[in-house]
């Protein structure tokens, strides 16, 4: 009868101890679970106290929903060769051996030859069609752009191959 009441103790220790251990990780992880939302809640509330002073330091209304903000974008003048405007917009080419050409698309007659990171500058105007060219890596569907080099001298250049930041175009080659 001991090796009996032996045997079947451990066993009733172990069962407890198990039965303990798996209550305290259920008990532990609905607490979690609480607080977890409880912070992301917080959290939300802060955002949106923050997006309501941006509102009103933007001097927008943020208890007015019915307008909903969105900043408008002014295209600056075309520029001319020689017409003392800053108002125009800079880009820079993001393919080393951009080809200027005077009509939007591969056929047309060439103007000049840009070097990567060259400043050119926008003229307004956007072709109203894209052409998928294959760039090395990858191919690209974009629109033509106009543009004036430094040299004044205007014409059109693959979309992929200008950008408002100063950086290589990763699909290149």
């Amino acid at each position: 009868m001991a090796a009996k009441k032996g045997t079947v103790l451990p066993r009733m220790e172990f069962l407890l101890i198990a039965s303990f251990f798996l209550v305290f990780a259920i008990w532990a992880i609905s607490r979690c679970s609480s607080k977890k939302s409880a912070y992301s809640k917080e959290l939300e509330r802060e955002a949106a106290v923050a997006r309501e002073d941006s509102l009103r330091r933007l001097g927008i209304n943020p208890q007015d929903t019915a307008k909903a903000y969105t900043p408008t974008v002014e295209m600056p003048a075309p520029v001319t060769a020689g017409s003392g405007t800053t108002n125009r917009s800079i880009l820079y080419v993001t393919i080393d051996g951009l080809k200027v050409r005077k009509s939007p698309s591969l056929t047309g007659d060439l103007v000049e030859e840009l070097r990567l990171f060259d400043e050119v500058y926008f003229l307004g105007e956007v072709s109203n069609f894209s052409e998928e060219i294959n760039l090395g890596k990858a191919i690209a569907n974009e629109p033509w752009v106009r543009v004036q080099t430094k040299k004044g001298k205007a014409g059109w250049v693959y979309g992929a191959g200008v950008h408002y930041y100063k950086r290589k175009n990763p699909d290149a080659l």
